[in-house]
């Protein structure tokens, strides 16, 4: 049912085959749909899953596969074809969803022996919740969710039976389908247990709270072993990335009050993205159970406190600053806030759930008490201003409320009919989730957007995109790297399968993306640079042979055309190197960092790698018309807006003494409001003013000049700064330049997903430096025996080779992988003993009896 309720939502709004749209929005249209496309292309061919050269000039996969990819449900794809890998993402989602309601069924059937029309409401509330519908586009995180009640239920049988198996399984699978998750789940299991231990025994029987506390210790232990050949090395690789720099909490901080948690469980309620309160819309027929639930008499005051503690303290982790921290992984996420409160909505319905049991204990008159409470609550919270609930949503919420206080009424009135009584339960529920989850999936779709499948995954230019790069890999099977150009998102050699440089990953290392920052590329400083900003001379350094132009608005004359039609434009990179040069040994001490602005920096790096200087030459500016501001400096510009009621303008102009390839770094000023363009010989373009970037004028002509507009809105600051640079490429240094690197490049002979080898002959003692990003899972043989790998500037891989002639080889096995196999082998071989104990042990005495000290 939730999955059937899911795809009629999804049917509102036009999501194929219902219309041309698809589900992909905010990071799984940049991050996971390429990265399932990049899976599903390694699954049918057979590729690596350690090792990818799809994006980021090479990247660790197993971290990656580890953090994104590692669902069961992803070999699914393999029965898609690539242009409806949209669909398959779209059926994976469904059947995760479907899987998280058939999940908390089994959970509610098992825990309290119930087999009726309550546990399929339950379940629904729960596949259908907040947390899950305002997350849905994050495929990864939905395995939690189904395999939570599992390891919940697994962890009432090791205290009820002593059996902790299914516990051991379903922790594991969680910790191996997404750790991320999984760290919440565990989190969440160690204080679940200790309510469900104390539920059962009672603290004066020591020995049987350690024993069984021992036996969990060692179930949980025995998940993190069995998971260890994907953990470990993806840990390992996780204290490289720029989230493992975060600080303690100095100062405790609050964020809400009680009645914005209360809000957060109505109808409709807007679904957080971005940042905002967490998500804890489960049904709010749990606002009418949960009160019920701790004035049901035949339940024990004890399991009472237990519960409402463990409540209060999900509540204060969402509240302060410091639990918050910790429960994220010792992390302040980036957006996307409150992970965990899926396991607060777990929580609660349970608890709901055991209100809901008790309904024959309750008066209609308590029941419609409890109503008009819930009611009161509801129609009172449009009066606080702070939480600025939607109109909509205070008397849709109030409307379901009377509904389900009318259902609740038929079911008392039915006695001994309790199904009957449910049916009306069921109806209501229905009505419930139907509206919510169509109302939230348009409410994510007009903050986030949905995409179209045109030009993503589907359409002609994509076809044809995908034709050019199978032709090229086929025809050219050198080691090159290949861009799309413009990109559709930070990961299109994942999206089209091409070996590229634009990645935006969270388990990427850090020092790689801070070195093409530097050096000109686009990127948001923490785990992302995409082929945006770059020029000839990194085109050449990193490899880049071809580039695939979707709409080629500049002329490129030092690269040629190889391919044209009405979609694209292929043009070669005639002088690009082989994935590793020699160079001189003082290319250790190189620091990306030292130059001005970007190209000063690449001026630097090419002049360390080949001797020669003055590559990028320097181009004067003009300050030319300037409307309603004031301006200093060259280059570095200062300005003040004459009046902050009206817009404001500068133009920058260059003329061009000498022909050649031109480009400019722009520098955005702090807070800016404006747009920017570009009119190079008549021809005028826009640039996204907003951002940083290097761009290129392309070839131009002696004679010819340029002006660069940047309009500031009056929305704007009335003060500020801004940067441009200009040069001119000296095509001979460049040239001379190029041909002494090629003369001590790696002469390729094969590589693999895994492999890199050929010769090279060099005229010196030095450093071999890679075009592959530094990762300690790189093994270098020079002429048969290991040499240590080290990095330049914290970034490139690179190791020291003799004057002469050597055969050179790289293997990858990624790092601490050997370890984590060992480790789950073992802890493997621990299963299997206890398993065959186990059974062996059951046909001498079936089973143990629980004392219920409750």
């Amino acid at each position: 049912m939730p999955s059937f309720i899911l795809l009629l939502a999804y049917a509102v709004i036009g999501v194929f085959p219902f219309g041309g749209r698809n589900i992909l929005t905010v990071d799984m249209y940049f991050q996971y749909a390429p990265f399932i496309s990049d899976l599903q292309d390694k699954l049918t061919s057979f590729s690596s899953l350690i090792y990818s050269w799809s994006g980021g000039l090479g990247i660790n996969y197993l971290p990656l596969f580890a953090y994104y990819l590692a669902s069961p449900l992803n070999i699914l794809t393999v029965i898609f074809p690539p242009q409806f890998i949209t669909e398959a993402i779209l059926a994976i989602t469904l059947i995760k969803v479907g899987l998280a309601g058939s999940a908390f069924n089994y959970f509610l059937r098992k825990a309290y022996g119930d087999r009726d029309l309550g546990t399929v409401a339950f379940s629904s509330l729960y596949a259908l919740s907040g947390f899950v519908l305002a997350y849905s586009w994050n495929i990864m995180w939905l395995d939690s969710i189904y395999l939570l009640p599992l390891a919940a239920y697994g962890i009432i049988r090791l205290v009820k039976e002593g059996r902790g198996l299914l516990y051991c399984i379903a922790l594991t699978a969680s910790l191996i389908t997404n750790f991320y998750m999984a760290f919440f789940i565990c989190i969440f299991i160690v204080f679940y247990f200790m309510v469900t231990l104390l539920k059962h025994y009672s603290i004066r029987k020591p020995m049987v709270l350690i024993g069984t506390t021992a036996r969990f210790a060692g179930y949980s232990l025995l998940s993190g072993g069995l998971s260890a050949f994907l953990i470990l090395p993806t840990f390992v690789q996780l204290g490289t990335t720029s989230a493992a720099g975060d600080t303690f909490p100095k100062t405790v901080k609050t964020y809400y009050d009680i009645f914005d948690f209360v809000a957060r469980h109505f109808m409709t309620a807007d679904p957080v993205i971005r940042d905002g309160a967490p998500n804890l819309y489960s049904g709010l027929v749990v606002l009418m159970l949960v009160p019920m639930y701790f004035l049901v008499r035949r339940i024990a005051l004890k399991d009472k406190v237990l519960n409402l503690l463990l409540v209060v303290f999900l509540l204060a982790s969402f509240n302060i600053n410091i639990l918050n921290f910790m429960w994220h992984g010792f992390h302040f996420p980036n957006q996307l806030p409150y992970r965990f409160s899926f396991v607060y909505i777990f929580l609660v319905l349970t608890i709901a759930y055991e209100g809901y049991r008790a309904m024959d204990e309750f008066s209609g008159k308590q029941v419609g008490m409890i109503s008009m409470l819930v009611l009161f609550l509801i129609l009172i919270s449009q009066k606080f201003e702070d939480l600025k609930l939607p109109l909509h949503t205070v008397y849709v919420s109030a409307a379901f409320v009377i509904l389900y206080a009318a259902a609740f009424a038929r079911m008392r009135s039915q006695g001994a009919r309790r199904f009957k009584g449910a049916s009306a339960l069921i109806v209501v529920l229905v009505l419930e989730l139907l509206t919510n989850t169509i109302v939230t999936v348009i409410k994510i779709d007009s903050k986030e957007s949905y995409s179209s499948r045109e030009s993503y995954s589907s359409g002609s230019e994509v076809r044809e995109i995908r034709e050019q790069v199978s032709m090229l890999l086929e025809t050219d099977r050198d080691f090159y790297r290949i861009e799309v150009i413009p990109h559709k998102t930070h990961n299109d050699p994942a999206l089209y399968n091409y070996p590229g440089v634009s990645v935006f990953a969270s388990t990427i290392s850090e020092k790689p993306v801070d070195l093409m920052e530097e050096l000109g590329l686009y990127s948001n400083g923490i785990n992302s640079y995409v082929y945006s900003g770059s020029t000839l001379l990194t085109d050449s350094l990193f490899g880049i042979r071809y580039l695939v132009y979707r709409d080629l608005n500049v002329e490129e004359k030092l690269y040629m055309k190889v391919s044209e039609s009405v979609e694209l434009d292929v043009l070669k990179n005639p002088y690009s190197l082989s994935p590793g040069f020699m160079v001189n040994s003082d290319i250790t001490s190189f620091k990306s960092s030292i130059g001005r602005d970007p190209l000063d920096s690449q001026r630097i790096l090419f002049e360390a790698l080949s001797g020669v200087e003055e590559v990028l030459r320097p181009i004067d500016q003009e300050v030319g018309e300037t409307n309603n501001l004031t301006l200093s400096g060259t280059g570095r510009y200062s300005y003040t807006r004459t009046s902050k009621e009206s817009d404001s303008s500068v133009v920058i102009g260059m003329d061009f003494h000498e022909s050649g390839q031109v480009y400019l770094y722009y520098d955005a000023p702090s807070s800016m409001k404006g747009k920017g363009s570009i009119t190079v010989n008549g021809v005028k373009s826009e640039f996204d003013a907003y951002h940083s970037s290097v761009i290129s004028l392309g070839y131009c002509e002696t004679g010819t000049s340029a002006e660069v507009l940047i309009e500031f809105d009056k929305a704007g600051s009335e003060s500020g700064r801004f940067e441009i640079y200009s040069y001119r490429m000296d095509l001979e240094a460049f040239e001379e330049g190029i041909s002494e690197i090629r003369n001590n490049q790696l002469k390729l002979e094969s590589y693999s997903d895994t492999s890199i080898r050929g010769t090279v002959e060099s005229s010196y003692d030095g450093v071999m430096v890679m075009s592959i990003p530094y990762d300690r899972g790189w093994n270098v043989i020079v002429d048969g025996k290991r040499v240590e790998a080290f990095a330049v500037d914290e970034s490139l891989l690179s190791f020291e080779v003799p004057e002469g002639s050597h055969d050179i080889r790289l293997t990858f096995f990624t790092d601490k992988l050997a370890e984590g196999i060992g480790i789950t082998a073992l802890s493997a071989s621990m299963m299997i003993f206890l398993v065959l104990r186990r059974r062996k042990d059951h046909i001498k005495q079936p089973g143990r009896d629980v004392e219920d000290n409750g």
